[in-house]
């Protein structure tokens, strides 16, 4: 079995690429013979890991649609696959290698990456409109497999008119070094948010809790990790001069390595107030690491009090406050059994070799007519 996936692996394009490059690990590791086609590496780009093939394209010529010219030809040139597997709507790359599939006459399947939730189309809404009506409604609907990562993605597809499978599988998360360690005893009470610093994050949220909350969080500290939206950034950095809050609001920007999971590793309780996330790799980044989530029900997140590994609660100030409030009086021997819990959550759900063995499952499925797996929806 040989399956070809479309889509970037560099650092830059954030978690989708450690998504993509953990998937085919995942696949790797199960036998699945994987390999990867990318444009090259954007200015200062790097890698997430350089341990898999990888196959370059021309470099892109235009930025809106990712047009590389001479795509087709480098499709040809490579060695026949089974399975064309494409990560991501709207760009040429993705809709090629579809293309390519059909004439090919080899299936492919196609992972949604959030990018039919309705305030994902509502951005650039009408170059999207025209998108499906050209070419991104045919190669969705005629897609072997879609996946989706959780079952509201799956709603947010079916509702726009398509029938085809949907296999909803959600993202992998490395395990191996971490997952083994002890839930961290810390010295110090210290909320954190991670990931892209973006005024739908809501992240203003947090430092307005801290000023709520001040009397009981005098002591304690916010850690924003993360970068993106320079004026939001900046926005975020002027509340936190109106409010005083200089002495328990700390800003590090984008981390990685061992600097990111030194952060990760010595907070208390992770935070993400986003208005909607399709999936959130930053929410098993924190359970991985023995670190309880409040999440917002922005995110497809219920596990959390399913398992008692964190909170699930409505996005506004009032239940945000609430939370917080909530989790900073509980025992530390309890916050470290979510901990503990939310660990086990990874191991048997998300760990990468769990995940590339359902994923092989479902390419089982499309190239052998072998049992459906149950995460496919029909």
């Amino acid at each position: 079995m040989r399956i070809l996936h479309s889509g970037s692996l560099d650092v830059k394009s954030g978690g989708p690429a450690l998504s993509i490059y953990l998937t085919v690990k995942g696949l790797l590791g199960n036998c699945v013979e994987t390999e990867v086609i990318m444009p090259p590496l954007s200015d200062r780009g790097k890698l997430v890991g350089n341990d898999v093939t990888i196959h370059y394209t021309a470099p892109i010529t235009n930025a809106r649609f990712a047009y590389m010219p001479g795509l087709l030809q480098t499709l040809k040139n490579l060695q026949p696959y089974d399975l064309y597997h494409v990560q991501g709507l709207w760009q040429y790359l993705g809709h090629s290698v579809a293309a390519f599939a059909r004439k090919q006459r080899k299936p492919y399947i196609v992972t949604l990456r959030g990018m039919l939730y309705p305030q994902a189309l509502a951005h650039s809404a009408m170059i999207k409109k025209i998108s499906l009506a050209l070419y991104q409604r045919k190669d969705l609907q005629q897609a072997a497999c879609i996946q989706a990562t959780c079952i509201d993605e799956m709603k947010h597809y079916r509702a726009l008119g398509f029938s085809n499978p949907v296999a909803v599988l959600p993202n992998p998360i490395e395990t191996d070094g971490i997952i083994e360690r002890p839930v961290c005893q810390l010295d110090c009470l210290r909320i954190g948010y991670l990931g892209r610093v973006h005024p739908r994050k809501r992240i203003e949220r947090l430092i307005y809790a801290f000023k709520t909350l001040h009397n009981e969080l005098q002591d304690a500290e916010l850690l924003i990790i993360g970068a993106d939206d320079k004026r939001y950034e900046e926005f975020l950095h002027d509340e936190v001069k109106r409010l005083h809050l200089e002495g328990n609001v700390r800003f590090t920007g984008f981390l990685t390595g061992k600097e990111k999971d030194e952060a990760i590793m010595s907070l208390s309780y992770l935070a993400v107030p986003s208005d909607f996330e399709n999936f959130g790799n930053i929410v098993t980044e924190a359970l991985v690491r023995g670190v309880p989530v409040i999440a917002s029900k922005g995110m497809p997140w219920q596990e959390l009090e399913k398992h008692h590994c964190g909170w699930w609660i409505e996005n506004d100030q009032e239940s945000i406050n609430k939370t917080l409030l909530e989790a900073i009086r509980l025992p530390e021997a309890e916050r470290q059994q979510m901990g503990r819990n939310g660990k086990e959550l990874i191991r048997k759900e998300y760990a990468v070799p769990t995940l590339g063995a359902k994923m092989k499952q479902l390419y089982e499925w499309i190239l052998n007519g072998s049992n459906k797996p149950e995460f496919v929806y029909e």
